[in-house]
């Protein structure tokens, strides 16, 4: 089963994000585990233990650079989404993420993203 996690931070709608993920990959036929996190420190305490496979996140400014950055030091294989209302492409090539948009994060967004780490990792 596959884990995908969604961090963002207390003005976003997590439970939207991982809902709107649910819905997508049950289409697609996929049915994983998906976990809402608000609060970055946590997530990065609590994924010590067991990695995700993929992480949509969506944090404003800095501090999803930082946490994009910070994650995929520890974690080079695991999958990323990120959102930002910044402009981060270059970064986003650089750490090669998955998938990177700019707010609003959109249903259409979130599905191209998920299919683009679906056909990556040989998921479909």
């Amino acid at each position: 089963m596959y884990c995908i996690t969604v961090l963002t931070d207390k003005e976003h709608n997590g439970s939207g994000y991982a809902e709107c993920i649910k819905n997508y990959c049950a289409g697609k036929g996929v049915f994983p585990l998906v976990e809402i996190y608000q609060d970055v420190e946590m997530f990065f305490q609590q994924i010590c233990s067991a990695v995700p496979d993929l992480v949509f996140l969506v944090l404003p400014e800095v501090s999803g650079l930082n946490a994009v950055e910070h994650l995929r030091s520890l974690y080079p294989k695991c999958g990323i989404i990120w959102c930002s209302d910044l402009d981060f492409s270059i970064h986003a090539f650089r750490l090669r993420i998955e998938y990177f948009f700019l707010e609003p994060a959109e249903e259409e967004k979130i599905q191209e993203g998920l299919l683009a780490w679906m056909e990556r990792n040989r998921v479909l």
